[in-house]
């Protein structure tokens, strides 16, 4: 919950649908994850839409300034000014990060979540500590989610995140591995092994890159040192050396 950060976000979800390969882990990641997000869906309330934005307008207007004639003790007037602050409304930090991150239209880490959490109910079917009952259930709870997800989605386009057509793309392929046995079937070996390698191969290029910059920055070594003899011998063309 103390990650606030989108991107940092993403990366996060990535590697715990990555690399939980244990039955603890892959319950602890998803429980971890599906709390984080709450109930879907995943739309802001009108009610609360409301109240946002004129708590907003409100701190927009700044402080008020009032002035008034008094009277003073000495039977004078005076003029007084009075700044009136707005009052902050008071915020809602109850709401987990994650959530409010999807709340705030981001449909890019939506499709991250919902793949996460995909990577996780497949890998726990292949667990024998994880019952098929808890299997069933963690699927239906993820599906549900990727429903959320495509509902905000729709709601909340958005120029800068990923767009509706491929949210719903990616999301029906999740669905599909998921319900479907002959798609599960083909799904399962890409979604839980090509990830990994495209990454280990992207490492390997930057690696790669790395090494081969530091090449060019290391100087080179001369070939023959200042203070090297020169022999003078060499220099005499041949036939001054037989003459």
């Amino acid at each position: 919950d103390s990650v606030t950060n989108n991107n940092v976000m993403c990366v996060c979800l990535w590697i715990l649908g990555e690399y939980c390969e244990e039955a603890e882990s892959i319950k602890e990641a998803f429980e971890e994850i599906t709390g984080q997000l709450g109930e879907p869906p995943f739309l802001v309330h009108p009610e609360d839409k409301v109240a946002k934005d004129k708590a907003e307008a409100e701190a927009a207007a700044g402080p008020k300034i009032v002035t008034k004639n008094v009277v003073l003790a000495d039977g004078t007037y005076a003029t007084q000014t009075v700044y009136n602050e707005p009052k902050k409304a008071a915020v809602d930090d109850s709401t987990p990060s994650l959530r409010k991150m999807l709340l705030g239209g981001d449909v890019f880490l939506g499709t991250i979540v919902s793949s996460a959490l995909t990577k996780l109910c497949l890998r726990s079917s292949d667990l024998p500590e994880i019952s098929p009952v808890e299997v069933k259930a963690m699927t239906a709870k993820a599906v549900l989610n990727m429903c959320g997800v495509v509902k905000m989605a729709e709601v909340n386009p958005s120029p800068q995140k990923s767009s509706l057509s491929d949210c719903k793309d990616r999301l029906t392929l999740c669905c599909r591995s998921l319900l479907d046995p002959k798609a599960t079937e083909l799904l399962k070996p890409l979604i839980l092994t090509e990830g990994r390698k495209s990454f280990s191969a992207f490492l390997k290029k930057i690696k790669d890159k790395e090494t081969k910059d530091a090449k060019k920055d290391e100087p080179e070594t001369p070939m023959t040192q200042a203070d090297d003899l020169i022999h003078f011998r060499q220099l005499k063309a041949m036939s001054d050396q037989v003459g």
